[in-house]
C-alpha cells in the first residue's frame, strides 16, 4: 500500500542537467543553421540534445549524434565527451540504462575537463541511483561533489546534493535527505537557476510526504508542476503529478487521486517515459484497490481488483525491464495483497516471497555500510581539506614564527624526552631498591629458618641417638625396667618432636608464603586436654590446667597450641634444676577480655632476656632456637597480644590477652 512513496523518487533524475524549456529549443533551432560547422555549432547541438531529453529523446539522440560527429571532425575532446554525456541522458530517459551507462564511460575516457568530468560522475550515480544500486550510486556522487566544488562550479555542486539526497531518500533517512535538498535549493535561489529549482521543490515534496506532512507536501508538489509548465518539461510534470495523486491517495481522496494519475499516465505516454509510465499504473492499482474495499462499492468490487491487477502487472512488467528492483519489490509485495484478498493464500505467499527477495538485493547491510563509509570519507575530507586551507593562509603570513614555534617545540620535545628519562630512571632505582629489601627480608628469614630448625629439632634427635647408641652398645647396664622407662620417655620424645616439626613446618610457611591462620569457635577445654597428653611424659615437673569458666575462644586452634605448647615446653626447660617445680596454666576472663596465663615458679629472669617477644629486629643466635619468635610471629597472626612479667628467683608469668 505504499507504492507511491517508493516512486516519488523518480522524477528528480533530470537534477544533474540544465533544463531550458521549449523557449529555449526554439531559440537554438533558430540559430543552428545560421552556424559554422566549429565548437560553437558543437556547443549548440549538444545544448538542443540536453534540452530534448524531457520531451522528445529521440530528437535528443540524433543531436548528440550531430554533435559527437561535429566534434571528432574538429578533434574537440571537451565537445565529444559532452556530446556522449548527452547521448547517455536521452537513453538513460528511455531507460536504456545499459546503453547510458556505455556512453558515459566514453565521455570520462575523452576529456580531462574536471567540470565535464564531474557532470559525467554525476550522471553515472543517478542511473545507479534508478537501478537501486546505492553503493556505487554515493560512490560516484561523492566524486562528483569533489570536483565540483575543486572547479567552483556552484550548479554541479547543487546537482549533486540533490542527488544524494535521492540516495538518503530511498533508504527513508528523510532528514539528511531534506538537509541535502534544502542546501541544493538555496543555491539555485541565489543563481536564479529556476529549471533546477523545479527539481529541488518535487525533492521536498517527496520528503514531507514521506514524513506525512501533506499540507507543505501537496503546496510543493503544485509549485513544482507550475514551474514544469512554464519551462516545458512534460517528464518532470508527469512524475510531480503521479507523486501529487500519490498524496491525495493517502488522504483518501481518491477522485482527486485518479485525476492526476490519469493525467501523469498519458503525459508519460507522450514522451514513451518507461519509469513514468510504471509510477502512473502503479499509483492507480493502489487507488483502485483501496476503493474496491469501500462498503459503497462492494457491487463493482470484482471489476475494481480486476483493474488494479492490470495496472500493476503493466507496472511490474516495466519495472523489471527498467531493473528497478526497489519498485519490483513494491509491485509483488501489492500482488500478495490483492490475491489475499481474493483468497488466493497460495499465490499470494508467492508474491510475498519474491517481494521479499527483491527488497533485500537492494537494502543489504554491506550497501548501508558502504554509504555510511563513503559519508564518513567525504566529512574527513572536508575536514582536512579546510585545515590545509587554513595551514596555507598561517604559512603565508606567519612564516617567521614558525621559526621560532619549531624552536620552542624542539626544545620542549628535548625537555620532555629528559623529564621522562629521569622519570624512568627513578622508577627503575625504585625497583631495585624494592627488590634489595625483598631479597634482604629473604635472607633473614633463611638464617631465622635455620636457626629454628636447631631449637626443638637438635636436642630431642640427639637424645634418640644416645638411646639407640646405648642398646647397642651397652644393652648389658639397661634393667628391664630402665629399658621400659626409656622406651617410653623415647617414643614420647619422638612424638613430641613430630608435633614440633608441625609447628616448625606452620611457622616458616608463614613467614615465607604469608599463611593465613583459619579462625573459629575454640573451647579452651578441649586444647588443655591435648595438652595435657602432650607433656604427660615430662618428669619431675608438675603441670596444672584450669579452665573455671569453661571459656570458648574465637582463633585458630593450631596456632594457639602451638603457642602454648612452646611456652609450657620453655616453661619446662627453666625447671630443670628447681626442686617442686610447677607449671599452672590457667585460662579466665578479666576486663571483658579473655586470658591464659602460664606461670612457672622457675628462676626467673630479666627482661632483656625476653627481648625476642617484643622486638621482630632481635637476631636469632645458634643456641637461641625456635623459641620466642615462634611465639611472637605465631601471635601476632592471630591478633593475640603477649606479654611477660619475670624478676630473678620469682619465677615467670606469660599472659595471652585475646581480642
Amino acid at each position: 500500500m505504499t507504492k507511491y512513496v517508493l516512486l516519488l523518487l523518480l522524477f528528480p533524475w533530470i537534477s544533474f542537467g540544465q533544463k531550458e524549456g521549449q523557449e529555449r529549443i526554439d531559440s537554438l533551432l533558430v540559430q543552428l543553421p545560421k552556424l559554422k560547422p566549429d565548437s560553437l555549432k558543437v556547443k549548440t547541438l549538444n545544448d538542443l540534445a540536453f534540452s530534448y531529453q524531457n520531451t522528445d529523446p529521440v530528437s535528443g539522440q540524433k543531436y548528440a549524434n550531430d554533435a559527437l560527429k561535429l566534434a571528432k571532425n574538429i578533434k574537440w575532446n571537451d565537445g565529444i565527451a559532452e556530446a556522449y554525456r548527452c547521448l547517455g541522458i536521452n537513453f538513460s530517459t528511455n531507460s536504456d540504462f545499459e546503453k547510458a551507462l556505455g556512453f558515459y564511460e566514453k565521455a570520462l575516457r575523452s576529456t580531462t575537463n574536471k567540470k565535464i568530468l564531474s557532470k559525467v560522475l554525476r550522471s553515472i550515480g543517478l542511473v545507479y541511483t534508478y537501478q537501486s544500486d546505492y553503493k556505487n550510486a554515493m560512490e560516484y556522487d561523492m566524486r562528483a561533489l569533489k570536483m565540483s566544488e575543486e572547479v567552483g562550479d556552484k550548479k554541479g555542486v547543487a546537482a549533486v546534493l540533490s542527488n544524494i539526497g535521492i540516495v538518503y531518500y530511498d533508504l527513508s533517512d528523510f532528514k539528511k535527505a531534506i538537509e541535502h535538498y534544502e542546501k541544493a535549493r538555496k543555491i539555485n535561489e541565489e543563481m536564479g537557476n529556476t529549471n533546477y529549482l523545479a527539481s529541488n521543490l518535487g525533492n521536498l515534496a517527496n520528503c514531507y510526504s514521506s514524513l506525512k506532512q501533506f499540507g507543505k507536501s501537496v503546496d510543493y508538489y503544485k509549485k513544482a508542476v507550475a514551474l514544469n509548465e512554464k519551462l516545458g518539461d512534460i517528464s518532470n510534470k508527469s512524475v510531480n503529478m503521479s507523486s501529487l495523486s500519490g498524496v491525495y491517495y493517502h488522504l483518501k481522496q481518491y477522485d482527486e487521486a485518479l485525476k492526476y494519475a490519469n493525467e501523469a499516465l498519458k503525459l508519460s505516454r507522450e514522451i514513451n517515459d518507461g519509469r513514468n509510465l510504471a509510477q502512473s499504473h502503479g499509483i492507480l492499482a493502489e487507488i483502485y484497490f483501496e476503493q474496491s474495499k469501500l462498503p459503497e462499492n462492494k457491487t463493482v468490487q470484482q471489476r475494481l481488483i480486476q483493474k488494479s491487477k492490470s495496472h500493476l502487472h503493466q507496472a511490474l512488467l516495466l519495472d523489471k525491464e527498467l531493473g528497478l528492483l526497489k519498485d519490483v519489490s513494491s509491485d509483488y509485495q501489492q500482488l500478495a495483497n490483492i490475491e489475499s484478498l481474493l483468497g488466493n493464500h497460495k499465490i499470494a505467499l508467492e508474491f510475498f516471497q519474491l517481494g521479499a527477495v527483491y527488497k533485500d538485493s537492494v537494502f543489504n547491510e554491506d550497501s548501508k555500510e558502504t554509504i555510511k563509509n563513503l559519508e564518513d570519507k567525504r566529512a574527513i575530507e572536508l575536514r582536512d581539506k579546510e585545515i590545509q586551507l587554513n595551514k596555507i593562509t598561517l604559512e603565508s603570513k606567519e612564516k617567521q614564527k614558525w621559526f621560532y614555534i619549531f624552536g620552542i617545540l624542539l626544545l620542549g620535545v628535548i625537555g620532555i624526552l629528559l623529564f621522562y628519562q629521569s622519570k624512568n630512571r627513578k622508577k627503575s632505582n625504585e625497583k631495585l631498591q624494592l627488590l634489595n629489601e625483598e631479597l634482604d627480608h629473604a635472607n633473614k628469614i633463611k638464617a631465622r629458618f635455620f636457626s629454628i630448625l636447631n631449637h626443638d629439632l637438635r636436642s630431642p634427635v640427639s637424645s634418640l641417638i644416645q638411646f639407640l647408641h646405648l642398646k647397642k652398645d651397652s644393652p648389658e647396664l639397661l634393667s628391664e625396667e630402665s629399658r621400659i622407662r626409656m622406651e617410653n620417655k623415647t617414643i614420647s620424645s619422638a612424638e613430641n618432636l613430630l608435633e614440633s616439626m608441625e609447628d616448625l613446618l606452620l611457622w616458616s610457611k608463614g613467614q615465607m608464603e604469608n599463611f593465613t591462620p583459619h579462625f573459629n569457635k575454640i573451647h579452651v577445654s578441649n586444647i588443655f586436654e591435648d595438652l595435657e597428653r602432650h607433656f604427660a611424659s615430662a618428669e619431675n615437673v608438675n603441670i596444672y590446667f584450669e579452665n573455671p569458666e569453661n571459656l570458648i575462644l574465637h582463633t585458630d586452634e593450631n596456632y594457639l597450641k602451638t603457642i602454648l605448647r612452646n611456652l609450657i615446653g620453655n616453661a619446662i626447660k627453666a625447671l630443670r634444676k628447681t626442686s617442686d617445680a610447677q607449671i599452672k596454666v590457667h585460662a579466665f576472663s578479666q576486663n571483658n577480655k579473655n586470658t591464659i596465663a602460664v606461670s612457672d615458679n622457675g628462676p626467673g629472669g630479666t627482661q632483656q632476656q625476653f627481648r625476642a617477644l617484643y622486638d621482630k629486629n632481635e637476631v636469632v643466635g645458634i643456641k637461641t632456637g625456635l623459641g620466642l619468635h615462634l611465639i611472637r610471629d605465631l601471635s601476632k597472626s592471630v591478633q593475640c597480644e603477649i606479654t611477660v612479667e619475670t624478676s630473678p628467683g620469682k619465677g615467670t608469668i606469660f599472659t595471652i590477652l585475646f581480642p
